[in-house]
């Protein structure tokens, strides 16, 4: 490449790079160096190197050329959506191996401390077929809602916005992730053994979406805090200050998401009440940054 085109190249990179990049390539470089230092310790450990390094060069190759074509400019903006599945996904090569621990005794006891039983135990009485089909749909939202948010202001060109809805879901997104690798937890549908003595009585759905969703996620230790909480609270915040029909409309799907989390057994309560703190303070510290402070 001629030195001019290098120098074009470097200058759009710098122009065009946002705050929620930062955060994002800030990330895939903390995961980089977290596997070159436990290079021994991880499987595969040359993988998840290109593969990451491969994230970040194309992450910063499409910031540059923003301007480049139109599909390009999408891409840089949904990058961090193209990538999110293969950097969860990688989390399941990475901390059973660096914090190979399980903390659920600890979410447990602290289950049984602040609501004086097992929450799957306490809201089994919704263990009821047709409901548990329902749940497990609502579940599923999680996938969509942040793509949802995206487009929404994407498709009305409110860069601005697009801006801080990527900041806010990245920040949230990571701050869960690494919540996994510090407190790493497999789950009440796995570790408290009598709840294989009451299983969960699904329909249809249920039989046919759970076992689907558990061979695709390779990882097991996510549950600390519940991301789906998090994630989806997080689009709701957002959607009530941007159109409150849109977020009367799927205020009932998210409220049933974090339902399902606790009566499918994936997640303990602390797992959804640190879910929902965090998602406040990613909402309230998003605006203050984008808006209050003027920021682009």
């Amino acid at each position: 490449m001629p030195k001019t085109d290098k120098h074009s190249s470097a200058l759009n990179l710098l122009n065009n790079i946002r705050l929620f990049d930062y955060i994002n390539i800030g990330y895939y470089l903390l995961m980089l160096l977290i596997v070159v230092y436990d290079y021994s310790s991880i499987p595969n450990p040359v993988f998840l190197i290109i593969a990451y390094l491969f994230i970040i060069f194309s992450s910063l190759f499409l910031i540059a050329k923003e301007n480049h074509t139109r599909f390009t400019r999408m891409l840089r903006y949904f990058y961090p959506f193209i990538f999110i599945g293969f950097v969860f996904e990688s989390l399941g090569y990475i901390i059973p191996f660096i914090n190979p621990h399980n903390k659920d005794a600890l979410l447990i006891a602290a289950d049984r401390a602040i609501f004086g039983n097992d929450v799957a135990n306490i809201l089994n009485f919704l263990n009821i077929k047709w409901l548990t089909d329902y749940l497990q749909l609502s579940y599923l939202s999680y996938y969509f809602l942040p793509l949802i948010l995206l487009y929404y202001f994407y498709s009305k060109k409110e860069i601005k916005k697009l801006n801080y809805a990527l900041f806010a879901l990245s920040v949230g997104y990571y701050i869960s992730y690494i919540g996994y690798m510090v407190v790493p937890a497999i789950g009440p549908r796995y570790s408290l053994c009598y709840l294989q003595n009451i299983p969960i009585k699904g329909g249809f759905i249920y039989n046919f979406v759970h076992p689907v969703l558990n061979s695709l996620e390779h990882i097991k230790q996510d549950c600390f805090p519940s991301g789906h909480t998090e994630i989806s609270v997080l689009v709701l915040l957002i959607f009530k200050d941007e159109n409150r029909k849109i977020a009367l409309i799927i205020l009932p799907v998210v409220l049933s998401l974090v339902v399902a989390t606790m009566v499918l057994r994936y997640h303990y309560g602390v797992d959804v009440l640190s879910g929902l703190v965090i998602a406040f303070f990613v909402y309230a510290f998003s605006k203050y940054i984008y808006f209050h402070k003027n920021k682009t």
